[in-house]
């Protein structure tokens, strides 16, 4: 083997080295718990930055890498909510149970699968007065990869529709999402679209443009890894300016 063909083989060893493989998770190692922390940043009339924890999210996993539970505290108004996964026998999610401390009540949304291949997601509440549905969907290319989802909701009072928007991303081969786009089926002045832009497979920047293809935001995001290449803290600039910062303590097995 010539000098020139040992080089590039070295290089392309170096290359998977510093590409650790992904888990179900998104993650490189294996965890049980990881706790982020949503900051906003803010400036008074004074030009002080103020930092503010708005939410604490708790998500805890399976030997299988697959969540099985996330706590949401302080993002659901003043309360908390709570995520339980339920699994089928082909470790895909069959239910989530959503459960609101502010009222006691719970949500639960079912998975319907075609195979091994989810095709639908659906949840609805119903009482006296109001009626709140939420209907997901999933389309997939040739090969089985996920090319497109939806989740579309109502909310529904008295007859009348109050709500009714759909939430729609796009997929690139890698199963990144490339564009969400916003609908809003009630005023469609606030329907928007957002491009996802990638440095691989980590999400560097978006791109938010209404409904007349205007770009009226764009949002950048800058972050900082620990030893196993997993993000620990994600600071978010919209128009240039820092307005939230995340950060993770990640629990190992």
């Amino acid at each position: 083997m010539n000098k020139l063909l040992i080089l590039i083989f070295s290089t392309l060893l170096i290359g998977c080295r510093d590409k650790p493989k992904l888990l179900n998770n998104g993650l490189t190692k294996k965890v049980t718990k990881i706790n982020e922390y949503v900051i906003s940043v803010k400036n008074d009339s004074l030009g002080n930055e103020i930092k503010d924890t708005m939410m604490i999210i708790e998500n805890r996993y399976n030997d299988n890498d697959q969540i099985i539970n996330k706590n949401h505290r302080g993002s659901y108004a003043d309360g908390t909510f709570n995520i339980e996964y339920i699994y089928n026998e082909n470790n895909k999610i069959k239910k989530e149970i959503v459960k609101f401390s502010i009222d006691n009540s719970s949500h639960i949304v079912d998975y319907f699968y075609k195979d091994t291949l989810l095709l639908k997601t659906f949840a609805e509440d119903k009482n006296d007065i109001s009626c709140f549905k939420q209907i997901g969907e999933y389309k997939y290319n040739p090969n089985n990869t996920l090319k497109q989802s939806s989740l579309t909701q109502y909310y529904i009072k008295l007859n009348d529709t109050i709500v009714y928007a759909t939430e729609t991303s796009k997929y690139n081969n890698k199963k990144l999402i490339t564009e969400v786009l916003i609908t809003d089926h009630i005023d469609p002045k606030k329907n928007t679209v957002t491009k996802h832009i990638y440095d691989s497979r980590t999400l560097i920047k978006e791109q938010v443009f209404n409904g007349k293809d205007s770009l009226i935001s764009e949002i950048e995001y800058k972050y900082e890894f620990d030893e196993f290449k997993n993000w620990i803290k994600k600071e978010s600039f919209e128009n240039g300016k820092l307005n939230h910062i995340r950060k993770r303590e990640i629990e190992y097995q």
